[in-house]
């Protein structure tokens, strides 16, 4: 099966809050934003992400670094593609495009959203 994403997301996952950023097909930055860790506010996610790229969950790849928990399971019963990225390859990731290689929320959201 071929599967085309029009939009693709990046969660950089953490114990108290999420930081979300959303890329067109075009590697754009179209929206980012933080989410707390809970119930109510991973609803709010889901439905954030479905207004703010104004189509079927189908269409939206979504990369976390975590395969597993309560972020992942509620992105997949919203009918959401996830897909986990290692926390190495993040790394990786950061060397490459950080002088320092720093760990930066809004950098790594945006990287793991990045489909290159």
């Amino acid at each position: 099966m071929n599967e085309t994403f029009d939009f693709f997301v990046g969660i950089d996952w953490g114990c108290s809050h999420h930081r979300v950023c959303v890329l067109d097909c075009r590697g754009n930055v179209k929206m980012e934003r933080l989410f707390s860790h809970g119930g109510q506010e991973l609803a709010d996610l889901c439905d954030w992400l479905l207004k703010c790229c104004g189509c079927g969950a189908e269409k939206v790849a979504v990369a976390i670094e975590v395969a597993f928990g309560p972020v992942v399971e509620t992105l997949l019963d919203r009918g959401f593609t996830v897909f986990f990225i290692h926390p190495k390859q993040l790394d990786r990731f950061r060397d490459r495009f950080s002088a320092s290689g720093a760990k930066d929320d809004r950098r790594d959201a945006h990287g793991l959203g990045a489909r290159e």
